[in-house]
């Protein structure tokens, strides 16, 4: 039987993540310490929307203005069980959106991040975040959304 996870011990976060489309490539950055790219976004803050969330995490990661962006999937289950590189477990629900619509200029606000990069869609890098991956393939694939697992 699977061990059961206690909800005072580890900790739920949700994370939402935007998928930033531009001219039919997708933004993934890479943290300092990270060997996977990721989507740019962040943590949600208790009372804040999903959306706001995504948007407030993408211009602290990437200095861009979202407009208008549209659901695009949720990841829970088995697959967000996480532990970080100091051995800390986590569950991280993951929440995505969609962005065709931005403003701004990519840039490197803070020490959070070390890179950003736009990739075609047939030029992904293989080591992709665990969590994220199917998102970004969906993308890749054109896989009608929303992606919900």
């Amino acid at each position: 039987m699977a061990k059961e996870v206690s909800l005072m011990k580890d900790p739920i976060h949700i994370r939402c993540g935007m998928i930033i489309e531009k001219e039919d490539k997708i933004l993934l950055q890479r943290s300092p310490g990270e060997n996977h790219w990721s989507l740019p976004g962040g943590m949600m803050q208790i009372g804040e929307k999903y959306k706001d969330a995504a948007i407030r995490g993408v211009l602290e990661e990437t200095a861009l203005t979202v407009e208008e962006p549209e659901f695009f999937g949720i990841l829970s289950g088995r697959d967000c069980f996480v532990t970080n590189k100091f051995g800390d477990k986590a569950f991280n629900l993951q929440v995505v959106f969609l962005a065709r619509e931005f403003t701004g200029k990519v840039k490197i606000l803070d020490e959070c991040n070390r890179e950003h990069r736009f990739y075609k869609r047939t030029t992904l890098p293989r080591n992709l975040n665990p969590q994220q991956k199917q998102f970004i393939h969906a993308w890749k694939e054109n896989i009608p959304y929303p992606v919900i697992n």
